[in-house]
């Protein structure tokens, strides 16, 4: 299974989140990811966060393996060509790491604040859509003329080209119907949120959204996430949550899968078994490097001798 951190970018440091980027680079995680969004999202919203976009960039510039994404950009906040242009200059800069994470947005306080149209859920489906198709064609090297409801396009190129050849799309959202058709269509990996038994009717949904539009499954890896907390006693993690929300006024305690280096194997292996291969984990500050590295260095093997013994 693949593992991803994602580093809230919210009440913290640039020198804090550099670190535990560059651990994560360290220890052999496959993937880095932070929030895309302009107010925090736990606790009191107008607090100080992070543009997402310049912080992967930085990201890209102190790290050397590890891929880099926005988990998920949502399409409203910047026209989908310009999205493109990003994360094909940020694929150069990373020397072939970017992961373009998009969704259709969701957060009514910042869209009303800075005066950008959220529009209704249904509006929201047919605008990602869209976008979704225009981002992918870009970055395919395509010459895009198009004309919806949302977007226009005339004759228009991506003049910086990916490393990658298929620069992959991540699009993040559980909507059954119209997220996971336009997963189908245009994703290389898709990520959601749920326990074991969610993510298999979702895996089976996807699927079949991939028969109708032709697609081979297999194409498109599933990842799941949430909070993770590995110490040996519960007593170590409640502690290790409370300074975290100490960090966040306003913010409840993170509601986390707390356990030992078994438990949470086995929790993960469940994950594994439904179909999900890739697991993004969620850090705020302080960033919970302990967790960190036994995931690395103790949970990840144990899943994999969990696997193999079940293979």
């Amino acid at each position: 299974m693949r593992f991803g951190f994602q580093l809230w970018p919210q009440n913290t440091t640039w020198p804090a989140m550099r670190d535990a980027a560059q651990l994560a680079d360290r220890i052999g995680i496959d993937s880095v990811w932070t929030w895309d969004h302009f107010y925090a999202l736990s606790g009191e919203e107008e607090r100080p966060n992070f543009e997402a976009w310049t912080i992967l960039s930085a990201f890209a510039a102190v790290t050397q393996r590890v891929r880099l994404g926005a988990m998920v950009s949502g399409v409203t906040y910047r026209h989908p060509a310009v999205i493109a242009n990003i994360v094909a200059t940020l694929d150069q800069v990373s020397n072939g790491r970017a992961i373009c994470g998009i969704g259709a947005a969701w957060n009514q306080t910042e869209h009303k604040a800075y005066g950008i149209d959220l529009g209704t859920p249904g509006e929201r489906s047919r605008r990602f859509a869209e976008a979704a198709k225009i981002i992918r064609a870009l970055l395919d090297g395509e010459r895009v003329t198009y004309k919806g409801k949302y977007y226009t396009l005339r004759n228009a190129v991506l003049n910086t080209r990916p490393v990658q050849k298929r620069l992959p799309i991540m699009i993040g959202g559980g909507g059954e119907q119209k997220t996971l058709r336009t997963t189908a269509r245009y994703a290389d990996m898709w990520h959601g949120f749920g326990p074991p038994e969610t993510m298999a009717r979702k895996i089976a949904i996807l699927r079949q959204h991939c028969a109708d539009a032709g697609r081979d499954p297999s194409q498109i890896e599933p990842y799941g996430g949430s909070w993770l907390v590995v110490r040996d006693t519960k007593a170590e993690a409640d502690g290790v949550l409370a300074e975290i929300a100490k960090h966040h006024p306003g913010m409840n305690r993170p509601n986390a899968f707390v356990g030992n280096v078994d438990e949470v194997a086995a929790r993960l292996k469940q994950y594994w078994d439904v179909g999900i291969r890739g697991y993004i984990v969620g850090f705020a500050y302080p960033y919970d490097m302990e967790t960190m590295k036994r995931l690395a260095e103790d949970v990840r093997p144990r899943l994999e001798r969990l696997v193999g013994i079940a293979a």
